[in-house]
């Protein structure tokens, strides 16, 4: 059964990402409520962003996935990263960069040196996440990895060779794919379509249910405290059905425990829309595409090459 959300109790956790600029401050303890909070207002943010976006000009819209009422994914998946750590998704995955906290700006007018956090941008975020989390595990650095899949529904065939290898390497990442549950019934009928399967490889997989944002924050949270101190990879399979908005869940989710106030929520909604309006005039109608970080392949190049300037830097000491 895919995982339901529990009450959260006060954490450490960065709030959620503004319209315009990631914040890169250090993570502050936050009470229950206001975690919750954080939460509602990343996936407004995201729905907002989305929803402007859809509306604004053709090549914008032609450029993403525009996916609303899937935004618990992104934002339960990013929301316990620190800005040292990656995500690795599609350039046209509009949901997962916003929920990442990349500037309005920088999706609009493409990604500069200055984008800051800088995301992956692969055709195959599984195989180059991968490759990205062994050169962390490399320079012996605490980072850790969020992978999207780029496909809805994915088969594990296409992903076996970086499951295996994040595996067998103990890699701190976590890879999220989501699955629309009529049709991983039918594919599969009582298993589950990836996240049993990935157990033969030793890899947890940790079904979720991908309209609950609390739901799948909290199965993140497990997973990147997993992978930071070095227990290896986790894949969380992400049920998210699209007759369940996520956001009307998670209002009443915050009614429930009291934590829900109309005049915060009108604020809330005049703060994310004055914050895209201020974003969309700062891109000054830059229309330059979106470059992908490094082209599909497999693994074997990026890990031989990582081990082989790994080992020439410490020769060199």
């Amino acid at each position: 059964m895919p995982s339901k959300a529990k009450n959260p109790k006060p954490t450490t956790q960065q709030s959620g990402p503004a319209a315009g600029q990631a914040d890169a401050s250090p993570p502050q303890e936050t009470s229950a409520a206001e975690t919750l909070r954080n939460l509602y207002a990343s996936l407004l943010c995201c729905r907002r962003v989305q929803e402007r976006l859809a509306q604004g000009s053709e090549s914008a819209a032609e450029r993403f996935d525009v996916r609303t009422g899937h935004e618990a994914v992104s934002v339960g998946a990013t929301a316990n990263l620190v800005p040292e750590d990656t995500v690795a998704a599609s350039s046209r995955n509009l949901s997962a960069l916003v929920a990442r906290g990349i500037p309005i700006r920088s999706l609009v007018a493409g990604f500069g040196a200055s984008c800051s956090p800088a995301p992956l941008l692969p055709e195959d975020p599984f195989h180059a996440g991968a490759g990205c989390a062994l050169a962390h595990k490399l320079e012996r650095k605490r980072h850790v990895v969020v992978a999207f899949c780029a496909q809805q529904n994915p088969s594990l065939d296409d992903w076996q060779e970086a499951l295996r290898f994040a595996a067998g390497e103990r890699l701190p990442i976590i890879f999220v794919i989501e699955n629309d549950p009529a049709s991983a019934a039918a594919r599969n009928g009582h298993l589950e379509p990836v996240s049993f399967q990935v157990r033969g490889h030793n890899l947890p997989g940790i079904v979720v249910d991908g309209s609950d944002v609390v739901a799948v924050w909290r199965v993140a949270q497990e997973a990147v405290h997993r992978a930071r101190n070095g227990w290896g990879a986790t894949l969380i399979d992400c049920r998210a059905d699209a007759a369940r908005d996520p956001l009307a869940h998670m209002e009443h989710y915050l009614r429930k425990r009291h934590a829900w106030d109309d005049a915060w929520s009108s604020g809330l909604e005049m703060q994310i829309a004055a914050a895209i309006q201020k974003e969309l005039e700062n891109a000054g109608g830059d229309e330059t595409p979106i470059q992908t970080a490094r082209p599909r392949g497999t693994l074997a190049p990026i890990a031989s090459a990582l081990r082989a300037n790994m080992a020439l830097s410490k020769d060199s000491r």
